[in-house]
């Protein structure tokens, strides 16, 4: 089978995949990488096929103002469709626990850097992610000089969790810990 080239066939981005049409077919393939699938829709009505792609845990790395530490969350969802958010958002000292309310497509997002995968889930250990995001205590600190955490440190204690019921592998929980910024 012949497959589109790069240098020569148009791209459409949609959340993290790239389109193009070659030879009257469609193709598709995740950003960054180089190869091309066939890509099939359902003939009436022109849509991707629902969720053929397993459900993904993700941390997502978004950027905030200059000079400040980079925003961390984790993203429950099937790839280039709204999942679902687990985060803590506010100020340093008192930092409050606020999921989405529901699902969200961080593709939109105009501040993310970037999203790693995690792991693959079920649908139980999706529900073990939500459970140990809403147990997990949001960082708080008496006044500014005594904060020693973040979203960062939240994250990173929910993932740690998370590889220790091996949910999650503990090389992931390694790569996320080598990427914390100081507080």
């Amino acid at each position: 089978m012949s497959e589109p080239s790069a240098s020569t066939t148009p791209t459409k981005s949609i959340g993290f995949r790239e389109f193009c049409e070659f030879n009257e077919q469609t193709f598709s393939r995740l950003r960054g990488t180089n190869k091309w699938t066939k890509h099939y829709l359902d003939s009436k009505s022109h849509e991707p096929p629902p969720s053929s792609s397993p459900l993904e845990i993700s941390l997502v790395i978004e950027d905030q103002g200059e000079g400040e530490p980079r925003h961390w969350s984790l993203f429950v969802g099937h790839e280039n469709e709204a999942g679902h958010v687990y985060q803590v958002t506010g100020d340093a000292e008192f930092m409050k626990y606020e999921p989405s309310n529901g699902p969200v497509d961080i593709s939109l997002s105009p501040t993310s850097f970037n999203v790693y995968n995690l792991a693959q889930l079920t649908e139980q250990q999706a529900r073990v992610v939500q459970q140990l995001a809403e147990q997990e205590c949001p960082p708080k600190a008496q006044n500014r000089q005594a904060v020693v955490e973040n979203c960062q440190g939240w994250t990173l204690r929910v993932i740690h969790n998370l590889a220790e019921m091996c949910i999650i592998p503990i090389a992931k929980y390694d790569m996320a810990s080598s990427m914390l910024q100081p507080v």
